[in-house]
């Protein structure tokens, strides 16, 4: 069953553009603001033609805009779908964990604290977001064994996120980006993630004292807006640390 959006010719933006753009720039709209379920395709080319009376070959050129901006992939067969990336794996990028029985583990997450934080205008300008803006900040770690191996802090707009304010914790279970999107209707789409060394941090979480060498990750999370929703620095202890990449 493909995902239905209320489609008319009438709501098309009025813009000096071409028609396939004004298509693109609506179906976008319509996703961002009316959400969806990722596990279902959007409307098929024949319908979205039907529904704002089209050709398919302008429906298909805004889709294929679509698809090439990073919104939605093709699944031969299937249909299309809203392209959903796998961040759940992407700090194995950088760190290897093991279990007691040497086997490659994948950290849980847990959410620590949650709390409103008055605006820091270095963070604020990472979010692109007016300096006197209020931020909600969460602690997380990761954790395998009962052993914390990550330790994450995390900023967000408040006036985006003030929803999450309403939970304890231990509510938001193990991935934060569903979380996100099913209580603030925001989808992160992308993410620029970005490596570094500090011996500056305390960390109780990681039994780390200022001196100690630790690895940090900032990542910067964009919605489907292309605008920075989330800003994140997690750290690790080097022991864990891999650098791995393929050439060919």
């Amino acid at each position: 069953m493909a995902l239905h959006l209320p489609i008319s010719t009438a709501t098309l933006p009025q813009l000096n553009l071409p028609l396939y753009e004004r298509i693109r720039i609506d179906i976008q709209a319509r996703l961002v603001e009316q959400g969806w379920d990722p596990d279902l395709p959007i409307p098929t080319e024949q319908m979205l033609a039907q529904e704002y009376q089209v050709s398919i070959g302008t429906i298909r050129k805004a889709i294929d805009r679509l698809v090439q901006e990073g919104m939605l992939y093709k699944a031969q067969g299937r249909g299309t779908f809203i392209k959903q990336p796998d961040f759940k794996n992407s700090l194995l990028r950088f760190f290897r964990f093991r279990n007691h029985e040497g086997k490659q583990a994948v950290p849980t997450g847990m959410v620590k604290s949650i709390r409103k934080v008055p605006p820091t205008p270095a963070i604020n300008k990472h979010l692109l977001i007016d300096e006197g803006m209020a931020l909600i900040e969460l602690q997380r770690l990761r954790i395998v064994e009962n052993k914390v191996v990550l330790s994450e802090q995390i900023w967000l707009p408040e006036h985006l996120f003030s929803d999450l304010l309403h939970f304890e914790p231990l509510e938001f279970g193990n991935l934060l980006y569903p979380f996100y999107y099913q209580h603030c209707g925001q989808f992160i789409s992308t993410a620029k993630e970005t490596l570094s060394f500090t011996s500056e941090v305390e960390d109780s979480d990681l039994n780390a004292r200022k001196g100690d060498m630790l690895i940090q990750i900032e990542r910067l999370a964009y919605n489907l807006e292309n605008r920075p929703v989330e800003y994140r620095i997690s750290l690790g202890r080097p022991e864990n640390f891999k650098y791995e990449v393929k050439i060919s």
